[in-house]
């Protein structure tokens, strides 16, 4: 039994020092070990904890060599800088500032082409927003970038194969679905005079006046005017079509001039903004045209087929893009 008793205080007293929380220096010597195995991963993991948790130079220092040999050099001059501004030691900081410039000079980078660019734009890469420029050195490696601004967002992927380089990256702009507002609340019913009340010898309302219909129009002609607007809405439809596929190749040769929204060239950098300027117009045109078509087929089938009234009143208005699309029809 004493036996028995003692291993479980040893199993117990094992568990509960794993339990304890992992300090700077554990997770630098973590990281030490792992390097000495070759797990560089690994290791930059384990000395960003130990940073993480005291930054101090040597881990710094540790750190950033640590990011040289994974090949980030961006991360590892960001880290050789932190490390300068500890101070202490001039010839460590010495060091740190000339291998951090080096570093900056192998750094790849990105340059955005943003179409359009709303006033409020905010870049970030990898969950990180840049300070109000168009271009900022990465490391190498795929990235994601996302815009945004107030009724706008676009993303793009921007992978980076090697060191010295220029990757040109496209985003597209699209406009953000607002929601849509709340329904207005209902008026309150009338309120009904009580019994009570028209006893007293209350007065009763008065009728409305009869309304007066126009003279209406004959058969004949609202069954012309119906053909006639039917076919106009008709054509207007087939027109959205045609030009919502043109804009469809526009941004296809987009895709194509630049895949992954990356351009090779800044050639097809101008060519792929060009078109991609097209497409969207195009777009635009298609969509006016096919609400105009709809509301001019529907106003054609009424005046075919429904019955005769006083007066029929059709009207629209859409903003599309800042561009305002009327349509107005009396009968």
């Amino acid at each position: 039994m004493t036996h028995k008793l003692a291993a479980l205080l040893v199993v117990a007293g094992a568990t509960a020092a794993n339990a304890q929380p992992e300090t700077a220096e554990t997770a630098f010597q973590r990281g030490r070990a792992a390097a000495k195995a070759g797990h560089i991963h690994e290791a930059c993991e384990a000395y960003a904890a130990s940073e993480k948790l005291a930054a101090i130079a040597v881990t710094e220092m540790a750190l950033a060599d640590c990011y040289e040999q994974d090949g980030k050099p961006m991360s590892a001059a960001r880290m050789y800088r932190k490390a300068a501004d500890q101070g202490g030691d001039a010839a460590q900081t010495k060091t740190a500032l000339a291998k951090a410039a080096k570093l900056e000079a192998r750094a790849p980078k990105l340059r955005f082409a943003i179409n359009p660019k709303p006033p409020g734009l905010v870049i970030k890469v990898d969950g990180v927003a840049i300070d109000g420029t168009d271009e900022v050195q990465v490391d190498t490696g795929p990235h994601e970038v996302i815009a945004t601004a107030p009724g706008y967002e676009g993303h793009a992927s921007a992978p980076v194969d090697r060191e010295k380089t220029i990757l040109d990256v496209i985003i597209r702009m699209e406009p953000k679905a607002e929601p849509a507002p709340a329904p207005a609340p209902a008026p309150a019913p009338a309120a009904v005079p009580t019994p009570a009340a028209a006893a007293a010898g209350a007065p009763a309302a008065e009728p409305a006046p009869a309304q007066v219909p126009a003279e209406a129009a004959s058969a004949g002609h609202r069954q012309r005017n119906g053909i006639i607007l039917g076919s106009v809405g008709v054509a207007a439809i087939v027109g959205s079509v045609i030009a919502y596929e043109a804009s469809s190749t526009k941004f296809d040769d987009v895709n194509r001039l630049c895949p992954s929204s990356t351009c090779p060239t800044t050639g097809a950098l101008s060519e792929a903004q060009s078109k991609q300027d097209d497409g969207h117009t195009l777009r635009g045109v298609s969509i006016g045209m096919g609400i105009g078509g709809v509301i001019l087929a529907a106003a054609g089938s009424y005046l075919m087929f429904a019955p005769h009234h006083d007066e029929s009143h059709v009207s629209l208005h859409v903003d599309h893009s800042g561009a305002g699309v009327a349509y107005e029809l009396r009968f």
